[in-house]
């Protein structure tokens, strides 16, 4: 428990608040995309981390209720398929797609639409992981 809660839970934090910076700062400045995209790899790390930490705790003989911390666990890991939305409005997407109207965005507005889903993203897994670890003290 100590590890998860002095580097984990932790780290599950600073990658959460790095992506939420690095949305904000794509949203007013598109060309910063890149760098959202490294920040987008290292949010999918630290959730698998995570992940992995807390089934490890759980399966350790801890006495959380397992039903609401795997549901929390299962809640962050399906946040993470919105990063990176904005790849649905490329031209190759719309190009795959039967339906004429489908619209195809601009590098611009497909960083933007990343850029708003990370920041969201960022600030629901903070609190997905502060929810574990909640669970996890009081079972303590």
């Amino acid at each position: 428990m100590e590890i998860y809660t002095g580097v984990i839970y932790p780290l599950v934090l600073i990658v959460a608040a790095v992506l939420a910076v690095t949305g904000i700062v794509t949203l007013l400045y598109p060309p910063a995309h890149r760098v959202l995209q490294w920040a987008v790899s290292a949010t999918w790390g630290a959730v698998g981390v995570h992940l992995v930490a807390v089934v490890i705790l759980l399966l350790s003989g801890s006495s959380a209720g397992l039903v609401l911390t795997l549901g929390y666990l299962l809640a962050s890991v399906a946040l993470l398929p919105l990063l990176g939305i904005g790849r649905l409005g490329t031209p190759e997407a719309a190009a795959a797609d039967p339906d004429p109207e489908r619209p195809v965005l601009s590098p611009a507005q497909i960083a933007r639409v990343d850029a708003a889903s990370a920041a969201i993203v960022a600030i629901a897994l903070a609190v997905l992981a502060w929810r574990v670890l909640i669970i996890l003290e009081t079972a303590a």
